[in-house]
């Protein structure tokens, strides 16, 4: 059976670099479960970690102060990325632990998240936060990709965007990211899939209306349908259904 290497290089592509780190991924895995069943909460505590180092950089400090407030969800979380070394304790301030741990918490876990749902869905091979380099007549350049992953001799991608929760009329910006990621998803299909293999957007935004499902960003479940990329939304984020999600994009 070919691997991902062998079918990139049957399309001018091939693996560049180092992946994602798997044995991190599953050894926090636990954290990352927490964020997906609590997001919201992860979302609140994550503004106030990231404003709270704003704060302190403008004053030429790295540190963190502590500002939660009172949520057990919040608390929960904050507990967990100290066990998992993501914050680091100091007197009553705290500091995210490295570049890795700031980018874990901005939407790195995501792409764990989505790596992890692959593995459990059947892939035979997948990464994470994986370079493809590529050569076209003679023109050479390289792309992120956030999940490439393999089942039989068919590829499959998940561009992952760690957004807000809530999509307002208002923000044009969230809007704007959220169309971006579909058309960066369909030029990772045109790229380096090929007909039948699937792509997908995996966000954290809530997309479909509570009482009658209908979407709330309708152009942008319009322009999915018609590149073929399967928008995940928070919804869908949640494990078993993530889970499912994966293994369809693996059937085509």
């Amino acid at each position: 059976m070919p691997t991902i290497d062998d079918i990139l290089a049957s399309r001018s592509a091939f693996l560049k670099g180092s992946p994602g780190d798997r044995e991190a991924a599953h050894g926090r895995c636990e954290l990352t479960m927490e964020i997906e069943h609590n997001y919201p909460a992860f979302e609140r505590l994550r503004d106030a970690l990231l404003d709270a180092r704003r704060v302190r950089e403008a004053q030429t400090s790295g540190f963190l102060h502590k500002r939660l407030s009172t949520d057990e969800d919040e608390w929960r979380l904050f507990e967990m990325m100290l066990q998992h070394g993501i914050l680091q304790h100091d007197a009553d301030q705290f500091v995210l632990s490295d570049v890795s741990a700031r980018r874990f918490v901005t939407g790195g876990w995501l792409e764990e998240l989505a790596w992890l749902a692959a593995v459990e869905a059947g892939a035979d091979e997948a990464y994470y936060s994986q370079m493809i380099g590529w050569e076209v007549s003679g023109y050479a350049g390289e792309n992120e990709v956030d999940v490439i992953f393999r089942r039989d001799d068919r590829l499959g991608f998940v561009s992952c965007k760690a957004l807000r929760s809530t999509l307002t009329s208002s923000d044009r910006k969230h809007r704007a990211r959220m169309m971006d990621a579909v058309h960066e998803a369909d030029n990772l299909a045109d790229h380096f899939g090929k007909p039948g293999e699937r792509v997908g957007v995996l966000v954290t935004t809530d997309l479909f209306d509570d009482k009658d499902g209908a979407p709330r960003y309708e152009a942008l479940m319009g322009k999915a349908a018609v590149l073929d990329v399967r928008i995940i939304p928070l919804e869908d984020m949640a494990w078993p259904q993530l889970v499912g999600v994966m293994r369809n994009l693996m059937q085509g």
